[in-house]
């Protein structure tokens, strides 16, 4: 099982993710952020371009 969470301060602008799994290297796969852009974690079956693409 996989848990993932995307956080947002609209106060500071800060973007933040975190990722927890029994899977080694998730954090690899699973996390995407980019500044001024945003952030997003897919899970499951990863697509490591859905961040790049948005």
């Amino acid at each position: 099982m996989t848990f993932s969470i995307v956080g947002f301060d609209p106060n500071t602008g800060d973007l933040g993710v975190a990722v927890q799994s029994k899977f080694l290297c998730v954090g690899m796969v699973v996390p995407f952020i980019k500044a001024n852009v945003g952030a997003i974690a897919t899970q499951a079956f990863c697509n490591t371009t859905f961040g790049p693409r948005g």
